[in-house]
């Protein structure tokens, strides 16, 4: 039941899209609406109820901006509209050089990724070296990962799980946060702006098995791989500078 309430949200979602492009002369209103998350809190490995719950607040998400749009439509002068679309045209150029590194406990990792980013001539966002503007860290992680056009997630074994039933049976994974950050990204940039970079002891999640996975390897091999990903993904990557 709940697929099928998504399958009639994500029509209802194509239909408002489609009716705020023909209601302006520009796309200004359609493409903020786009960008408004059409989930509510993620939960790891949620329950039914907190799937539940997560759709709801999708719904109120995109209901609250379309109620927003209605109450501001007549205020908005053409001027304005067509400044607002050149910022967002901005925003968007400003996106494609920004990368956000999604990392666990290994520091070597994390700090070897962002400097290989930087040496492409990309600016590396990792968020505790973003400033916090007073936000709480899911608002700090929400607008830094707004900037960015493309994410690499590090998988590396930072936890050790097993299942209830065989607690010997343990396997190393990456931090449950890290997780969480994958899936977000895959929802908003779509995978193919997503790169997993892996250490090969570390458990990989089956649930993200449509996403680009490339081992870090001791011998930087990855480097390149990454490298040609960004680029195919429409990030301004000389592959001479890899």
């Amino acid at each position: 039941m709940l697929e099928e309430k998504r399958s009639e949200q994500k029509k209802w979602n194509d239909f408002n899209i489609e009716l705020l492009s023909r209601s302006f002369d520009n796309n200004v209103m359609s493409k903020n609406y786009s960008k408004v998350s059409g989930f509510g809190v993620m939960h790891v490995n949620p329950s039914f109820q907190q799937r539940i719950e997560s759709f709801r607040g999708g719904m109120a998400n995109k209901i609250t901006n379309l109620e927003s749009i209605l109450e501001r439509v007549d205020l908005i002068p053409e001027s304005i509209a067509y400044e607002i679309e050149n910022n967002n045209l901005a925003e968007n150029k400003s996106n494609l050089d920004s990368v956000f590194i999604v990392h666990g406990h290994d520091e070597a990792a994390k700090s070897k990724v962002a400097r290989f980013v930087e040496k492409l001539k990309l600016k590396a966002v990792i968020l505790h070296e973003q400033p916090n503007q007073g936000q709480t860290i899911i608002e700090k992680f929400e607008t830094n990962a707004a900037k960015v056009g493309f994410a690499i997630v590090l998988l590396t074994p930072d936890d050790i799980s097993a299942p209830v039933n065989e607690p010997d049976s343990t396997t190393m994974r990456a931090r449950q946060n890290v997780i969480l950050e994958l899936g977000y990204f895959c929802g908003v940039l779509g995978r193919s702006k997503v790169c997993v970079l892996y250490k090969s002891e570390v458990e990989i999640p089956s649930d993200y098995l449509g996403v680009i996975y490339t081992p870090l390897d001791d011998g930087d091999g990855w480097m390149l791989k990454l490298a040609k990903e960004m680029k195919e993904s429409g990030l301004p990557v000389n592959l001479n500078d890899a």
